[in-house]
Formats: structure tokens, C-alpha cells, sequence
């Protein structure tokens, strides 16, 4: 996580959780480490903001419920506690009610500003969680729009650009124009 600032000790996940419910700003967890995140650009609340509008719309009524930005995911990697927060993330599964975090969320969203440099550790993180399907990366640069999806099916597959200008998440039987995710009125 480039441009993080970080904590020397380690710190249990109680203390992390703990932590975070005070905090005034949100930090992510890696194996006793934590890391303060980056604030958000008005390009990636935009693009954030409308794709979180269009999912939540698109699945009222269906028992999935959606997060936006706030809503830490927490998963195990070689034995180690890892909590992320994602900028969208769908949990389909009725068991997954911690109110802190997720465990098993379906769908998981990162608006990025660089995909190159900025989505290889969450993509082999997020990879390994069971109930994931679908992850999406949109780019925040309206002037450049641009969709990558991993979908798990037989293994992960990556899907680069929105074919058609279309953006999907076929799991959810989803789909928007890819421009419409950058509209700022």
C-alpha cells in the first residue's frame, strides 16, 4: 500500500476493531499491522458513488445488501488476519451479519487510479475468499473510462474493458453503460 503510514507493533484484531470505532480515519489491517488509508478523490467518489447507486437499485428486494466504502471485508491469508476496506462490496449470504465487517461478500468493487500498480495485492488477497465471485476494478479517470473483472469460474478469469461500453457483474445479473459511472450530476 503505497503512501500508507504504519504502526511498528503489532496489534491484536480485537485492538484493530476496537480501534477503528473511534478512529476518525479508517485504517486497513494486515497481520498485525495496521495502515492508514488514503482519502478519496471526487473522480472516485463519483464513479463509486454511482456504481453503488445503480447496484443498490438494481438489488432492492432480492437479500443482498450493499456497502459502500465504510464496511471493512476480513479474511485469512497463510494464517494471518487481513481486513480491507473495499469501495463496494455485495454480500448475498444471510450469515454474514458481524456488524464490524463481512466475511463472505459475493461481489467486491475498487475504483482505482492506477490498475497497474494499485490492484495485485488486493486481487491475490481477495481471490482467496470462498463465497467471492466477482471482482471489479474501475478506473476513476473519466477522461479515460475503463472496467478489468475477475470472475471466478473454473478458476479466475479476467475480463479487460467493457465489451460493448457495458460494464456487468453477471452473478448479480447486473449491467450498466460504463460511461454512466462518471456522470457527476
Amino acid at each position: 500500500m503505497s503512501g500508507a503510514l504504519k504502526r511498528e507493533h503489532f496489534l491484536s484484531v480485537d485492538d484493530y476493531l476496537d480501534g477503528e470505532t473511534l478512529a476518525e480515519e479508517r485504517h486497513e489491517y494486515i497481520a498485525g499491522q495496521v495502515y492508514a488509508t488514503a482519502g478519496a478523490s471526487e473522480d472516485h467518489e463519483v464513479v463509486a458513488g454511482n456504481l453503488f447507486a445503480a447496484i443498490l437499485a438494481h438489488l432492492r428486494g432480492q437479500g443482498c445488501r450493499v456497502f459502500k466504502g465504510d464496511m471493512k471485508v476480513r479474511l485469512k491469508l497463510n494464517l494471518q488476519d487481513l481486513f480491507y476496506y473495499p469501495d463496494i462490496m455485495v454480500v448475498c449470504d444471510p450469515g454474514d451479519r458481524e456488524p464490524a465487517f463481512k466475511c463472505r461478500p459475493k461481489v467486491i468493487v475498487e475504483v482505482m487510479t492506477d490498475y497497474k500498480s494499485d490492484h495485485v495485492e488486493k486481487l491475490f488477497a481477495y481471490q482467496q475468499i470462498e463465497s467471492l465471485e466477482e471482482y471489479l476494478i474501475i478506473g476513476q479517470d473519466a477522461a479515460k473510462p475503463q472496467a478489468w473483472i475477475y470472475r471466478r469460474k473454473n478458476g479466475w478469469q479476467k475480463e479487460e474493458g467493457a465489451p460493448e461500453g457495458v460494464v456487468g457483474l453477471e452473478c448479480l445479473g447486473f449491467r450498466s453503460p460504463l460511461a454512466d459511472l462518471y456522470v457527476m450530476e
